[in-house]
């Protein structure tokens, strides 16, 4: 029985493997038996490589929506039940795949590990590869505990009915107890991953920033802001001064850019492996059908098949964070493109709403096709997280200097000379204000708005009093729950009880 499911895992593993492409070259071998497998460093490699798969079914268009489309900075105005808070176990939107993507992400991180641990490959190989696999397991724990608050936690390899059957016994495990957990292992296992930037690892794959990140995102939710802080700097060491990376470097057809810590891969092409998101869909300005025309502007690298839905719009809130000479006004919000104005923001006696801005097109997106690469760690963030944990530990030049340095590239891409930069440190809390403010302007779309309004303790201030006064059904549904996502009923069942959602009662 063991063999049978140890055979399960590493097949399924090999299957998904087979989808990597650039960031993942090397491929899953062809074995036929589980004692045939972990036997080489790239059988090892191959394993991990199954390890990212799951990450294209997280990082796509439903929690693009849930982390960034229904916040205080923005709201879809449709009919759709999970934009409007129409939410419930039975009903649970996009956290229904995302839960299941998460746990098979955990399963084939959790399999790898057990498997490259008994490898008989040279001991010296063996860290890297193991916390390559350690990185990937907390990421996706991150995800979940930021989703849904506590969740089952487990580290074991299931390759048996004893270990499926304690798994499945699990409850809902604290939140913070799992990121404690997580940020001991990460921390031990960061200094095993390769000390560059991103960009510069073969093939994309996880460094240690990536690691550092992680220990710092949950440490922050835990307000230790020491830790976050002392793994932060590891991160400032690596990528050093932000001046020295191009405002483009935001926009998502910029792939793998020096300034991502870490990017989930998609691609696109008529004759080759698809492996997309409709995430640009949402964020494009309305076509005219067969042209290339958007909203009244003929934008031709666009090009006249994509298709996009109803847009996300930006809320009056948001728009009202910016300085009108910004440069990322009009890369997140687009109100013109190449000189000329688009016909949405000139409605209404030029009161219209602007659409959202090219960081989120596709160019050549084909239908619903958006082969561009999903962001969801940059270095900005990261000296933006330095500035709200310097500010909380008092180390106020630290966090002045941290959250200028995003400013100041800001102001020197300006078309119009602009000075964005704080003159001075203005006091804790005002500058906690200009913080919130600051990753509005700066990280908007890259997957964590939700999170950082939920972690604030102000989730549901925030959309009470921002985008719940421009779209009637946000007004009528949102409850202060609706901060996490149901777990589904499915996975209730068949927890046989073990799990629950006491607050959606």
């Amino acid at each position: 029985m063991r063999n049978k499911f140890y055979y399960i895992v590493l097949i399924a593993m090999a299957v998904l493997s087979t989808s990597c492409k650039k960031m993942l070259d090397e491929q899953a071998l062809d074995f036929v038996s589980p004692e045939q497998f972990f036997k080489s460093e790239a059988q090892c490699i191959a394993a991990l490589n199954g390890c990212y798969n799951p990450l294209t079914s997280i990082f796509n268009q439903g929690l693009m929506l849930a982390n960034e489309g229904i916040t205080d900075l923005a709201f879809l105005g449709n009919q759709n039940n999970e934009t409007r808070f129409e939410l419930s176990p039975s009903n649970p939107g996009m956290g229904k795949g995302l839960w299941t993507s998460s746990y098979q992400g955990v399963m084939y991180c959790n399999s790898a590990i057990d498997g490259i641990t008994k490898s008989p490959i040279a001991e010296d190989k063996k860290p890297a590869l193991i916390a390559e696999a350690v990185a990937l397991r907390a990421l996706y724990y991150y995800v979940l505990t930021s989703t849904f608050g506590d969740v089952p936690f487990y580290k074991d390899h299931v390759a048996n009915l004893v270990t499926m059957e304690k798994v499945n016994a699990l409850g809902r495990m604290s939140a913070s107890d799992t990121r404690k957990e997580l940020i001991t292992e990460l921390q031990k296992y960061a200094p095993d991953l390769p000390n560059l930037k991103t960009s510069d690892v073969p093939g994309n794959r996880i460094s240690s920033s990536m690691a550092y990140m992680l220990i710092a995102k949950m440490a922050m939710w835990e307000k230790e802001y020491q830790t976050a802080l002392t793994a932060l700097e590891e991160i400032r060491t690596i990528y050093g001064s932000l001046a020295q990376y191009s405002l483009e470097d935001t926009y998502f057809r910029n792939k793998n850019t020096p300034e991502s810590i870490f990017e989930v891969q998609f691609s696109w092409s008529a004759t080759g492996l698809k492996k997309v998101t409709s995430v640009a869909c949402y964020f494009t300005p309305s076509r005219t059908a067969n042209t290339s025309t958007y909203n009244g502007i003929n934008i031709p690298e666009l090009g006249s098949k994509a298709n996009p839905f109803t847009s996300v719009t930006p809320s009056a809130y948001y728009m009202s964070l910016y300085d009108v000479w910004d440069p990322r006004r009009n890369i997140i919000l687009a109100y013109s493109y190449n000189g000329q104005s688009f016909a949405r923001p000139l409605s209404a006696n030029g009161t219209g709403k602007p659409w959202m801005g090219p960081k989120f097109w596709c160019p050549g997106m084909d239908n619903l096709s958006d082969g561009n690469n999903q962001k969801v760690f940059r270095y900005a963030d990261a000296l933006l997280m330095i500035a709200e944990c310097a500010n909380e530990l008092g180390q106020s030049s630290v966090a002045l200097d941290a959250i200028n340095q995003v400013k100041r590239r800001a102001s020197v891409g300006a078309s119009t000379p602009i000075n964005l930069e704080l003159p001075a440190y203005p006091g804790k809390a005002e500058f906690f204000e200009e913080v919130k403010a600051e990753r509005a302007r700066e990280v908007m779309g890259e997957y964590g708005r939700k999170w950082d309004l939920v972690r604030w303790g102000i989730w549901y201030d925030s959309i009470i009093n921002t985008v719940a006064n421009e779209f009637i059904d946000i007004k009528q549904n949102v409850r202060p729950y609706h901060q996490y996502y149901p777990i589904p009923d499915n996975e209730i069942l068949r927890s046989d009880g073990k799990l629950h959602n006491n607050t959606y009662k």
